[in-house]
């Protein structure tokens, strides 16, 4: 079960609801939550070209600049704090300084999952893309992820989504939900897909199986089809609405295709359904 959750402050609408989710999750597993800021003084004083004589003027401008994003930095910590206790919710504070995605790598070994919005990027920079942070973290982390879109939507849904396309990276990415409560209270739906309806039912069975041994009973859709597996968990989803996306299938060349392929990319861009990565 969740006992500690890590949950990443940042200015963007999707930290605005990976905080909202964290303080969800904490009522639900009576677990504590951690708020990281991070001042990310390596890109803000980075070397740059200046003119000849400029250097002096470089240092003062670099020093208001982190004053002004270690305030801004604070200011969310404080309101993190803040939010916390209103809710009646157990929480501390991380003050890091460093660059984001290594700063939040090194802390999370002491923690049960990390909550991030996607367009986490610390600089105060509004973006809609996922960011490079979000990005490394999906990759090289100890624990699962939470990434969350700009909303949440579906938050009070009842049932969640797995996608599992029977690799190893899959099986990990099931068993780590299983293990530490995300299906708590839910109904689980196992979508499995391939262009060989047989292949796609046998990969269901052997999720099903592992859910039972957990005493969850889950829905399946084994899909029969050549469309990209992107779309086709889009619409599954639209379809029942799940407060939340396992992901346990990474397209049809295993774990390198979610990370780097279109498959993530589409799914990260075009849901706001928060998605559940372990690798």
């Amino acid at each position: 079960m969740i006992k500690s959750i890590l949950v990443a402050l940042d200015d963007s609408e999707s930290s605005e609801a990976a905080r909202t989710l964290s303080i969800h999750l904490a009522k639900s597993y009576k677990s504590t939550v951690t708020g990281i800021g991070i001042l990310d003084e390596p890109w803000i004083a980075a070397p740059e070209a200046i003119p000849l004589g400029g250097a002096a003027f470089k240092v003062e401008l670099d020093e208001q600049l982190l004053q002004d994003a270690k305030r801004r930095v604070h200011n969310l910590e404080k309101n993190f704090s803040t939010f916390c206790k209103s809710e009646g919710i157990d929480s501390s504070i991380i003050d890091a300084t460093g660059v984001p995605a290594y700063e939040i790598e090194y802390f999370l070994s002491e923690y049960d999952i990390l909550i991030i919005g996607k367009n986490a990027d610390f600089h105060f920079n509004p973006t809609h893309e996922t960011t490079l942070s979000v990005r490394q973290l999906l990759k090289d982390n100890p624990r699962p992820v939470i990434v969350t879109g700009k909303t949440l939507p579906n938050q009070h849904s009842s049932h969640v989504l797995v996608a599992f396309d029977g690799t190893f990276a899959s099986s990990r990415a099931l068993h780590m939900a299983l293990l530490i409560g995300m299906f708590k209270g839910k109904t689980v739906h196992i979508a499995s897909i391939s262009s060989d309806e047989e292949t796609a039912k046998d990969q269901v069975t052997t999720a099903a199986k592992l859910c039972q041994h957990h005493n969850i009973n889950p829905h399946l859709h084994p899909i029969a089809s050549s469309e990209k597996p992107a779309k086709l968990l889009l619409n599954l989803a639209e379809d029942i609405n799940p407060s939340l996306i396992v992901m346990g299938a990474y397209g049809h060349s295993g774990i390198a295709y979610l990370l780097t392929g279109s498959c993530a990319k589409v799914l990260l861009s075009s849901t706001n359904i928060p998605l559940f990565f372990y690798h």
